[in-house]
């Protein structure tokens, strides 16, 4: 999901490291000042406030949808603006160039920018499974058994650089291929990726749902690899992994505390609100033109991928060091760097203190 790319010329913004991989050393300055939520109740800094996101109509960002459905943000003082991209690496892109305050999207960010001296910071976790699954085309499906089959196809990702092009990579990664060994195509994460499936433009998609299960559903696809369950996401990756959060700049979140703390207090009250919500809540909440025209199928959707929220917005050093581990299998730039401070990545400290542990 990151915003570039693992070429060689990455190394332009190459930094002066020691060799150490330091994931739990002394954090800078900072990042001592930006995981520091206020210790009072105070207005935010500002109050109006721009969110990048990349296919938020899928479920992997329900939560961040049901949050301004909700009103919380509003019941927090906030306006929150929230653009929409084909991907998560365009709305990366959309942090860094400086037309977004805070993104919603996927925790490996935070790892892959600052191999390019970007100082990016997860404060809020939305959910614990990726929810990544790879449908292979009907004419192509009976003909794959295993990720070294991937070589040689047209492979449909949200956008290049998202979460869906490192599974893609990963994939690859884990039986010796490389990304050259296909070839990737933006389709988006809605009617985008439906059309290039069926219009014979891709042999396989990576993507999330429900566009999954609506192409699963009318026999377009295969399901081949999924990460919604545990045992799915174990099989792939190993182990659980963070997958969407609210990132920002480490110098947005040390210049503006108080909005990030109104920005988490309304994320947590969401992820407590959908422990006990019944799925008709859930349902009468999410915006009828997400639901492809299907409800069952987003209902069923839905209920697959309950389990892999976050039920409280908390990190924890397993799941980062997941993350960087599957990022270190495929991905250059991590591999390459001397050192990477995880520690650095996220902060609990605002989730904590609107989960009252401050």
């Amino acid at each position: 999901m990151a915003a570039h790319d693992d070429r060689p010329e990455t190394a332009a913004l190459n930094l002066q490291r020691r060799s150490t991989l330091k994931r739990l050393g002394a954090t800078g300055a900072m990042f001592a000042l930006a995981a520091s939520p206020l210790r009072s109740p105070a207005a935010p800094e500002k109050t109006r406030v721009t969110l990048a996101v990349g296919g938020k109509a899928t479920l992997y960002y329900l939560p961040l949808t049901l949050t301004e459905r909700l009103g919380y943000f509003r019941d927090e003082g906030l306006e929150v603006e929230i653009n929409d991209f084909q991907g998560g690496g365009k709305a990366l892109q959309a942090l860094i160039g400086g037309s977004a305050d805070v993104v919603s999207g996927a925790f490996e960010h935070t790892i892959t920018m600052q191999t390019l001296a970007q100082k990016v910071q997860a404060f809020v976790l939305q959910g614990t499974n990726p929810g990544l699954e790879l449908g292979i085309a009907k004419g192509k499906a009976a003909a794959y058994s295993w990720p070294k089959d991937l070589k040689g196809m047209r492979v449909g990702v949200s956008a290049p650089g998202s979460s869906t092009h490192m599974f893609v990579n990963h994939l690859l990664a884990s039986v010796g291929l490389t990304p050259d060994d296909v070839s990737i195509v933006g389709v988006g994460t809605g009617s985008g990726a439906v059309a290039a499936m069926r219009g014979g433009q891709i042999d396989a998609l990576s993507s999330v749902e429900p566009v999954i299960s609506l192409l699963e559903k009318s026999g377009d696809i295969k399901v081949v690899h999924e990460t919604i369950t545990d045992e799915g996401t174990r099989k792939v990756f190993g182990a659980r992994l963070p997958a969407a959060t609210l990132y920002a700049k480490a110098a947005y979140i040390r210049d503006h505390p108080a909005t990030v703390q109104a920005l988490t207090n309304a994320m947590v009250r969401t992820l407590r609100w959908m422990r006990t919500a019944s799925t008709e809540d859930v349902m009468k909440t999410v915006p009828p033109e997400y639901l492809l025209g299907d409800r069952g199928l987003y209902t069923a959707a839905f209920e697959r991928l309950r389990g892999a929220y976050s039920p409280d917005g908390l990190f924890t050093p397993k799941l980062v060091d997941a993350a960087y581990k599957v990022l270190l299998a495929h991905n250059t730039a991590v591999r390459r760097a001397p050192v990477l401070f995880l520690n650095q990545t996220y902060t609990n400290a605002f989730v904590e203190r609107a989960l009252g542990k401050a």
